[in-house]
């Protein structure tokens, strides 16, 4: 008897699989369920509603209601599912995503892009990003750098009452940092370098 799919899983595999190019590459949609679960783990959301509470409506565009893929397999039976090559493998990635178990093709990642990377409004572009290898550039689109950001620690002069630098906390050209792509997909983390120079959480 096949295992029962829970709501959870179901929900990962259909972001899995909406937001995977059509292409139906199974590490393609394996990627981005690990990178909903890494986000997920790393935020310390209870599961994937959580994780999309926290994150925003910007994050996972397939759950807005016009993905055909995503809401295909949200309505499929378990019959269809299992009977479903493509979907049955995207529950599995799913269920080895929540598990953290098995290869993860994202490498780590906590946001991934397709095509849309070409649209300026998308934020890899406002905050900057770079690929972590040439062979990640599947669009041909050039990355994108800021001018360099200097932050330093502060500390109070008790004589002013005012914060004043002291010495240089680091430096960033750009937030974002591609680990892997596969298929039509891209997935990013954030450069090490940023989160130095910065203080913030590498899941934000």
């Amino acid at each position: 008897m096949a295992e029962a799919i829970t709501a959870q899983v179901r929900k990962l595999a259909a972001i899995g699989y909406g937001e995977a190019s059509i292409d139906n590459n199974p590490q393609e949609v394996r990627g981005i369920a690990f990178t909903v679960a890494n986000r997920m783990r790393a935020w310390g959301a209870a599961d994937v509603d959580s994780l999309l509470s926290k994150a925003g409506k910007g994050y996972v565009v397939a759950t807005r209601g016009n993905n055909v893929r995503y809401n295909k397999l949200m309505a499929a039976s378990e019959v269809a599912i299992n009977a479903d090559p493509d979907m049955r493998s995207a529950v599995t990635s799913a269920r080895d995503a929540l598990a953290n178990r098995g290869n993860d093709p994202s490498n780590g990642a906590y946001w991934w892009d397709g095509v849309d990377l070409k649209e300026t409004s998308n934020p890899r572009h406002s905050s900057g990003f770079h690929y972590g290898s040439a062979s990640h550039n599947i669009f041909g689109i050039t990355e994108v750098k800021l001018a360099e950001r200097i932050t330093y620690w502060t500390q109070l002069n008790k004589k002013t009452n005012q914060l004043v630098n002291t010495r240089e906390r680091g430096r960033y050209s750009y937030k974002y940092l591609s680990t892997a792509a596969i298929g039509r997909t891209i997935f990013w983390t954030a450069d090490p370098d940023y989160i130095k120079a910065t203080g913030a959480k590498d899941y934000k």
